[in-house]
């Protein structure tokens, strides 16, 4: 990746807030992202990427009124136990910041849904716009976003295999599935390692929720904002932001990063996962930092 490049993108720092300029002041490595392997995201989409400055210029922050995350089931079949959601709604609420509830299921009906067989796969797909369209026509008036979570294979468009979701950062819903994670939501299974399904599910609400942001497709570092084409490249994306998308994420919300990063600690602590817990925590003592050391990540402005 270009030095300059990811430098550029994320913007003139002596203009950031000093708790921000102190957490990314850290030491802690952020990769950048390599070059596509054949059938990457990237090696099949051309993204150029999101600096600050276009985010900044594009998104409208969202009202003193709408501070609120909505989750919703959508045609739940019971897979979705409510220890799950409250497992969801508490990652979520700790990772923006925001209040977070969940919402009655949203039930389909079949007659309306837009369908077909995956092409990859030949089991039932349902359209997202189909989807996204109802989850605007409830959503309510104090949400910052309504993200629905559903164990049916999703299609965006006539030319895309599957999606595991889609969102608008315009009308700020979004829908996300698990169909490819195979169920139970966020439980673990035989053959799989401890917590891998809670993992999953939420790097894709996360992402999601991100894109409803306004936050894009991240081509700089390895980051939950990442495109993935595939279950095993989204698995190489990290449950964390990188310092350009987090950037982002602070300038809309104007969220304490520390206060963030010790509630994300906490939740996976709670959560019995270690490795996770411990790369918050390795966040925190960045808000001692000063200024000077900054330089030393983000170098100096020209």
């Amino acid at each position: 990746m270009d030095r300059p490049a990811w430098r550029h993108a994320l913007g003139e720092m002596r203009d950031a807030p000093a708790s921000l300029r102190a957490m990314l002041a850290t030491n802690v490595a952020f990769e950048p992202l390599p070059d596509p392997q054949p059938q990457e995201w990237l090696a099949l989409h051309e993204e150029h990427g999101q600096t600050f400055d276009e985010y900044a210029r594009t998104v409208t922050r969202p009202t003193a009124a709408e501070r609120t995350i909505y989750l919703r089931p959508v045609d739940d079949m019971g897979s979705l136990s409510d220890t799950c959601l409250s497992a969801l709604a508490a990652f979520a609420g700790a990772f923006f910041r925001l209040d977070v509830r969940v919402l009655p299921p949203l039930i389909l009906e079949p007659a309306t849904m837009t369908t077909r067989l995956a092409p990859d796969t030949g089991t039932p797909q349902l359209y997202t716009g189909d989807i996204l369209q109802r989850l605007f026509a409830g959503k309510p008036a104090d949400a910052f976003c309504v993200l629905g979570i559903t164990a049916h294979d999703l299609f965006p468009h006539p030319i895309v295999s599957f999606a595991f979701g889609e969102a608008s950062a315009t009308c700020r819903v979004g829908v996300c599935s698990v169909a490819r994670y195979g169920p139970p939501f966020c439980e673990d299974a035989p053959g799989r390692l401890p917590g891998a399904m809670r993992r999953r599910c939420c790097r894709v609400i996360a992402h999601e929720i991100g894109h409803m942001a306004g936050i894009g497709h991240c081509v700089y570092f390895r980051c939950l904002m990442n495109g993935s084409a595939s279950l095993a490249e989204s698995e190489r994306r990290p449950l964390h932001l990188c310092p350009i998308d987090l950037r982002k994420l602070q300038w809309l919300l104007g969220c304490d990063l520390t206060e963030r990063y010790r509630q994300l600690q906490r939740f996976w602590r709670d959560v019995g996962d270690d490795q996770e817990a411990t790369w918050m925590a390795s966040r925190l003592p960045a808000s001692t930092l000063r200024w000077p050391k900054l330089a030393a990540f983000v170098g100096r402005s020209a």
